[in-house]
């Protein structure tokens, strides 16, 4: 299992059983041998989950990096971890009402799992000229985030979504 499946797998594994979670299949192109297809879909997050006691929908797109930044793409063609489409379609939900939409990041060397709004990654992508961002990035120029706590059990790790919805449910849909 790559690092990415086994990421999402014990995040969705610590999701409160109350809250409903849909998983948006994987397109065909993400797999090794499916190079040529010429049509198919981009999904611009992994989850949806619905929390009922704040009548909250999340669309959420995990990501986990080996270092200390994420690199993301500023437009259609680039190459980076965050992909253009998944930067339109969040920001293109989050405009619905009770919706909270970002990205979870996973910075694997410094043990470290972010909560990032869209619309907070957005002024930062503003505030930057670089295709790359740290958490040093987000603190030096005001972004808010919401830190998501875990801790190692053998191999895997478990998230405190509990802590999670609690918090975004107040602070960002709202916004």
């Amino acid at each position: 299992m790559n690092v990415g499946k086994k990421f999402e797998k014990n995040f969705t594994a610590c999701v409160p059983e109350y809250v409903g979670v849909i998983r948006i299949p994987d397109p065909a192109q993400s797999f090794a041998n499916a190079t040529n297809l010429r049509f198919t879909r981009k999904n611009p997050y992994d989850f949806l989950l619905w929390n009922p006691k704040t009548f909250t929908l999340y669309a959420l797109e995990l990501k986990t990096v080996k270092g200390k930044s994420i690199s993301f793409e500023r437009s259609k063609g680039e190459t980076g971890d965050i992909h253009f489409y998944q930067i339109e379609g969040l920001e293109k939900l989050n405009s619905v009402g009770n919706c909270v939409c970002g990205f979870i990041i996973e910075f694997r060397e410094i043990e470290k799992t972010i909560f990032l709004n869209i619309k907070d990654f957005m002024k930062l992508s503003d505030m930057i000229e670089k295709k790359s961002f740290t958490i040093s990035d987000l603190d030096s120029n005001n972004i808010p985030y919401v830190v998501i706590e875990q801790r190692l059990i053998k191999t895997n790790s478990k998230y405190n979504v509990e802590d999670f919805l609690k918090v975004t449910a107040v602070n960002y849909y709202r916004r």
